[in-house]
């Protein structure tokens, strides 16, 4: 076997590969051994004709098509081997001859290669709002209104009453759209259901009150036959209510029922709540803007195919959502105004935006020795085990995959709380004790960390390193990321 290799592009390696005869015969061989217990050739019992009877029978193509089933893949990964590529996916393959001795073209995409910038230098000031009076006091009337009964009333419908609607009844098209009856429906001006300017009919009715309106369905209305279409609505209402809020007393904490005895307590856990929400969404913001940042003044390179795979990722799982919801995608395409041309592009930097946010907090752990214990596996994958809701789920978090995937949520996810440290210094900082994965001790900083340039954050100035002959690249041993990073592990 032959195999010549052209320059390293775009983190993509080309192998050119002859293979000898030799090599094809074995091939040969080992599919017409395959092959010739499966067919009948006249005048044999199975499997005893020989060879060059089977050919004149079945054609020595029908041969050499096996035989490249099996031959292809096994010389590609030998010639990979060969020329020490670090592989970081799945090669695209053409066989360029087919006999009598194949040739193939290997196009390799290598492992990603990330430089981080100086991240270190990275510092942020803001700090998470304060939680004012007003907040806590429109949690507590959400909370007035969760509590709230409702009592009859003989005046008409306003706005915030419920109308009890003994029936309703919607035609349009020529056919029944909506039919209903006993229906408790609460009255906004705002409401769209079931149809926009519905609940503005209802405004003034009184118990026994029979009503009939026109409404224009949107162009939106699931049934695609009446959409923009005019409906015929007939509205009977058997009792009309108003809501009645409790007093912000002792008597409405007690009713919260979580243990408070008064409505300070409950104002207190209110508060607290709202400064735990302001405190998280204040960290996911941080972080964000923190790895923003850090991408800013790193330098990643993905191969196309490596790309490709996880753009393929991106639209299976846009299919899929949309399917939940019984929308095709053309109909999708269709409403947005968009080709398929356009969400495959969409797809592509969807892809490489997810890919390098993923590569560079994996190399982020590594920067900072993130390792994760046994214990704080075994405590994650307990977690996750409590809230499955079967058997085969529970269990499915003790596989090898599962297991190596839970780590890698762990690592990156301790990688983020430690940048976020970094980059906020005037936060107190956590017990390392407690921290999900912690650094090993006296580990050094990863190459990536101590060779990136320094380079000013504020600036976001993408780091300058020359880029070197690419081979030239990879015999110096340059960081890359060691695997490419899944689909499923960059989506964490």
């Amino acid at each position: 076997m032959k195999v010549s290799q052209d320059d390293i592009v775009d983190r993509q390696a080309v192998l050119n590969i002859e293979v000898d005869t030799e090599s094809l015969e074995k091939h040969l061989d080992q599919a017409f051994r395959r092959l010739v217990d499966k067919v009948v050739v006249p005048g044999f019992r199975k499997g005893k004709a020989p060879r060059i009877i089977f050919e004149r029978a079945y054609g020595r193509d029908r041969l050499v098509d096996d035989a490249l089933e099996t031959m292809v893949p096994e010389v590609v990964d030998k010639a990979i081997e060969e020329t020490k590529l670090e592989k970081g996916g799945t090669p695209r393959i053409e066989v360029l001859e087919r006999d009598p001795e194949p040739k193939i073209k290997a196009t390799v995409p290598l492992v990603p290669l990330v430089e981080l910038g100086e991240y270190r230098s990275i510092s942020f000031d803001e700090r998470p709002e304060e939680v004012t009076d007003e907040q806590v006091d429109e949690s507590l009337e959400r909370v007035r209104e969760g509590q709230a009964s409702w009592e009859p009333k003989e005046s008409a419908v306003e706005a915030d009453d419920m109308a009890v609607l003994q029936s309703v009844e919607g035609k349009a098209a020529g056919k029944e759209i909506f039919s209903s009856r006993d229906v408790e429906y609460v009255v906004f001006a705002e409401a769209t259901y079931p149809v926009p300017g519905f609940s503005t009919e209802i405004i003034g009715m009184k118990s026994g009150d029979t009503k009939q309106f026109s409404l224009i369905l949107p162009d939106d209305y699931p049934d695609k036959d009446a959409a923009g279409k005019t409906a015929e609505f007939k509205v009977i209402v058997s009792e009309v209510k108003r809501k009645i809020l409790p007093d912000l007393d002792d008597e409405l904490a007690n009713a919260v029922g979580e243990g408070f005895d008064t409505i300070e307590e409950l104002k207190s856990k209110v508060r607290k709540d709202l400064e735990k929400q302001s405190s998280e969404f204040f960290k996911r913001q941080i972080e964000d803007k923190a790895v923003d940042a850090v991408i800013e003044i790193s330098r990643v390179e993905i191969a196309a195919l490596t790309l490709d795979h996880e753009s393929e990722h991106v639209l299976t799982e846009q299919q899929q959502q949309l399917s939940r919801y019984n929308v095709s995608l053309q109909d999708y395409m269709s409403g947005i105004g968009k080709s398929t041309d356009d969400l495959v592009a969409e797809a592509r930097e969807t892809a490489k935006a997810r890919l390098t946010r993923a590569l560079i907090v994996e190399e982020l752990s590594t920067a900072e020795s993130i390792e994760v214990s046994d214990e704080q596996l075994r405590e994650e994958i307990d977690r996750l085990k409590q809230a499955a809701t079967s058997p085969a789920d529970r269990a499915s978090y003790e596989t090898d995959n599962a297991r190596e995937s839970i780590s890698t949520m762990i690592r990156r996810r301790s990688a983020l709380e430690r940048l976020l440290e970094i980059v906020t210094p005037d936060k107190p900082k956590k017990d390392p004790s407690k921290r999900s994965a912690k650094p090993a001790k006296g580990a050094k900083k990863s190459r990536t960390a101590s060779k990136a340039k320094s380079t000013k954050v504020k600036s976001a100035k993408k780091s300058t390193a020359k880029k070197s002959g690419a081979g030239a690249a990879e015999s110096r041993g340059k960081t890359s990321a060691r695997k490419p990073a899944s689909s499923a592990a960059a989506r964490k």
